[in-house]
């Protein structure tokens, strides 16, 4: 059954009134408080405190503090002037008392819920700047990604015109260095025939010889045999079997060779020159500097779709830098270009097999390696570290075996 509290203790000034309510050994959980502009009910069961205030409150700067075994309750009035009492003429009234707790009870779910939409509120704006700031974060973080590819653009660019001007001065002094050879062989070669011309002429009996040796039976008719040669681009004899696949692959390197059509307008003509990018990709390959070799024979590929030197090249840069898939992509790639089969590039489907072999050993595939190491050993059989490489793949798989 509650218990109303009356012995509470009351001060005030002209702004606060303060009540000390005792809490009668009940602990400070326990505690629940409800209050109005002109209503306050403190409770702890059993034990309750609720009176009609003498005047009007502002319920929202009121203070609540538990210590020593007492709540104290600090009011803040809304007209600044002494009470001199603390209830209402008329707290004594049933009715009044209770539309005040429903007043208070209403008030107070009211601001509960203007209070938990305004939390909401705040959390939907922190949200909100929250994906703000990260979407600004994200596009300074792509304006450094794209600034620092343009940096690498702008280099590679200047690197290429660079090199464009060394290959330049390197031609022409080959070419001057070519004229003067020229000049002085010529040179020589006059020297040399006046020196005989000087001989001939300080030596007047054999002019004299000659002379008496002349014979002046008529001379034979001369005449002329034309003799045409077969073109033949490949170093190896023309055999008939041969003849179709050679004739393919020939036309699939001429095709190879033509950039696609719709890069050709927005490249520059070293872009556009494939032995140009071939021998930039390989001085940075041998410079060791494979992530800007990958580069470049990116850009070829996309230029050049269907060389396989290039895909072959590339797969040494990745297997450079430990990337082992893409080195097994690549040569992939590149074995499916090198077709047809033909003594032409025999030499590249070799290398393609050798390098697709190790970069499958190095992912722990020493089966698939080993069956490349055997296709590479079928073209080339007289090839010793070939068979060494697959015979020591074989002796592992074989130990490995046993082992399991």
């Amino acid at each position: 059954m509650p218990v109303i509290i009356r012995d509470i203790n009351w001060e005030e000034t002209d702004a606060n009134l303060v009540l000390h309510i005792p809490m009668k050994g009940a602990k400070a959980n326990k505690l629940d408080v409800l209050s109005s502009d002109q209503y306050l009910k403190v409770s702890f069961p059993p034990f309750f405190y609720e009176v009609f205030l003498y005047d009007l409150i502002d319920d929202d700067k009121s203070r609540i503090v538990v210590q020593n075994g007492f709540v104290e309750i600090t009011l803040t009035k809304q007209i600044a002037r002494k009470w001199n009492q603390l209830s209402h003429v008329q707290s004594d009234d049933k009715e009044i008392m209770k539309n005040l707790r429903e007043e208070a009870l209403n008030q107070n779910a009211l601001k509960q819920k203007q209070r938990t939409e305004a939390k909401s509120s705040l959390l939907n704006t922190n949200k909100r700047e929250a994906v703000r700031e990260q979407m600004k974060l994200d596009e300074a973080e792509r304006d450094r990604i794209d600034t620092i590819k343009k940096n690498e653009r702008d280099k590679i660019s200047e690197e290429m015109k660079q090199f464009e001007e060394n290959q330049k001065i390197q031609r022409q002094l080959a070419i001057q260095n070519h004229i003067k050879s020229n000049e002085t062989q010529l040179h020589e070669k006059i020297e040399e025939k006046e020196k005989k011309k000087t001989i001939f002429e300080e030596n007047p009996s054999t002019n004299s010889l000659l002379a008496e040796s002349k014979i002046n039976a008529p001379l034979r008719e001369t005449g002329r045999i034309a003799v045409n040669f077969t073109s033949r681009i490949f170093p190896t004899p023309l055999r008939e079997s041969q003849a179709d696949a050679e004739e393919q692959w020939l036309r699939k390197q001429v095709e190879s060779r033509q950039a696609s059509a719709d890069l050709q307008l927005d490249l520059t003509d070293n872009e556009k020159d494939i032995d140009y990018l071939k021998t930039k990709a390989n001085q940075f390959f041998q410079q060791n500097n494979f992530q800007s070799a990958i580069g470049v024979y990116n850009h070829a590929i996309r230029v050049f779709p269907k060389i396989p030197i290039l895909y072959l090249n590339r797969g040494a840069c990745h297997f450079q830098v430990r990337n082992m898939m893409k080195c097994v992509e690549d040569c992939s790639r590149a074995l499916e270009l090198l077709d047809p089969p033909v003594p032409d590039n025999l030499l590249q489907r070799i290398k393609a097999h050798v390098r697709r072999g190790t970069a499958f050993c190095e992912l722990e595939l020493y089966a698939e390696g080993l069956l490349d190491y055997e296709a590479a050993l079928k073209l080339s059989p007289d090839d010793e570290k070939i068979k060494e490489d697959a015979q020591r793949i074989r002796n592992f798989l074989e130990k490995n075996q046993d082992f399991s």
